[in-house]
């Protein structure tokens, strides 16, 4: 690669080489050491590629051994810039856009952000923005360590940043804390007392107890709002007297079994959208928050809005306050269907997962289900009974028994 670019750079031809001895002028080429490349013989004529350097010095040669040497084509820069000489504006041109991206290349046109989950894109890049780095900085006014350690300051759940300088873009790397209460902003503060309460009536499954004073074993039956674990130890004297309480951080897994009655309806018959081929375009231009709408005329009776959003970015993050908005108008018709037996199936089963969908997400398991599907004339109806292995996580503020408040008063005297 390299020497076909120092080839092009130096400038070469294709010449024919003939006459009564063409083999006796290149063995003199051979002893002046002139480079040929690409020989080909062709009954008594040569074809070969040749540098300009190279092809001035074979001529005094051609004519010492009588051969003649016919220039068949030529390649190279020199012959480019030979060839355009007169065209001042087009040299012009190219010594301008070598100048506009070199002058491109000393400001940021892009910044990349990878890894963040709680703070979007547009909330991190106006931060930015405020901090002096942006779309169209200088290069050396950004100090790529003053950026991790704000991003960082500044959003606590951020663990780790890394920003880089690639050539015109800055690469931000985040990681983040998601822990589910942090991302809330609570912050658990893990020595404060706390009880545990069940929100579900059920029977207990399973209790590993690490903290705290157990209330309930496995086995038993316990009603919604039931402490489960005390978040406090009983101090007894020698005689076995309660003599105080010591208050902790209550730390268990727990499991209850809860079964629940699931009932759901829904009509046999739907309405279904059939389109036709008729539409009808709006457009909105927006210029600087400033826009211009072009609203369609529209005959139908019936018809959906659909909206298609062009804004037109010259970078990932980098905005121009340019954008267009094709919105369509699309005919349709509605059509009274009925649901088959399959379908019926299939949409009680997605409503049956979405009304469970929040909890699933939460640790709940659905370890038996007995449901089943009836219709009538108008109305598919869905009933049965649901068991749910549910983890108790709820953690409320102590509540120290009465009898403490007397042994304090006690110990006053």
């Amino acid at each position: 690669m390299l020497v076909r670019l120092l080839k092009y750079l130096q400038g070469y031809v294709k010449i024919k080489v003939e006459g009564y001895s063409p083999e006796r002028l290149l063995n003199l080429c051979n002893a002046h050491r002139i480079l040929l490349w690409g020989v080909e013989n062709q009954e008594f004529v040569y074809e070969m590629y040749v540098s300009i350097k190279n092809y001035k010095r074979m001529r005094p040669l051609a004519r010492k051994t009588g051969t003649k040497i016919i220039l068949l084509e030529k390649h190279g820069l020199p012959f480019f810039l030979h060839k355009f000489r007169k065209r001042k504006m087009f040299f012009a041109g190219i010594l301008i856009c070598i100048a506009g991206i070199y002058v491109l290349s000393l400001f940021v046109w892009n910044i990349h952000l990878e890894g963040n989950v709680t703070q979007n894109n547009q909330e991190i890049l106006e931060y930015l923005d405020s901090l002096g780095v942006s779309h169209g900085t200088r290069k050396s006014e950004i100090i790529c360590e003053n950026i991790e350690t704000k991003l960082r300051s500044r959003y606590p759940n951020m663990l780790w940043v890394s920003a880089e300088m690639r050539g015109t873009r800055i690469m931000i790397q985040i990681k983040e804390n998601t822990d589910e209460d942090i991302i809330s902003g609570i912050e658990l503060k893990e020595n404060t007392p706390a009880s545990i309460v069940t929100e579900q009536a059920g029977i207990v499954e399973s209790i590993i107890v690490r903290q705290g004073t157990p209330v309930v074993s496995g086995g038993d039956e316990v009603s919604a709002g039931q402490t489960l674990v005390e978040g406090y130890y009983v101090i007894k004297n020698d005689g076995g007297e309660i003599i105080g309480y010591e208050e902790v951080p209550a730390d268990a897994d727990i499991y209850i079994v809860s079964t629940e009655k699931y009932q759901d309806s829904f009509s046999l018959k739907y309405k279904s959208k059939i389109y036709t081929e008729r539409k009808r375009l709006g457009i909105k231009l927006t210029v600087l928050d400033k826009y211009n709408e072009f609203v369609p005329k529209i005959p139908f009776e019936k018809c959906e809005k659909v909206t298609e959003l062009k804004e037109i970015h010259l970078t990932e993050n980098f905005y121009l306050p340019f954008s267009i908005e094709l919105d369509w108008y699309l005919e349709y018709v509605e059509e009274e269907k009925k649901y088959t037996k399959e379908e019926l199936i299939e949409k009680a089963n997605d409503r049956y997962l979405n009304k469970y969908k929040n909890i699933l997400q939460k640790g709940v398991q659905i370890i038996e289900k007995d449901v089943k599907i009836n219709t009538n004339d108008k109305l598919c109806v869905v009933g049965g009974y649901v068991t749910l292995r549910i983890p108790v996580t709820t953690k409320v503020p102590v509540v120290i028994p009465e009898a403490s408040a007397e042994i304090s008063g006690e110990g006053e005297h």
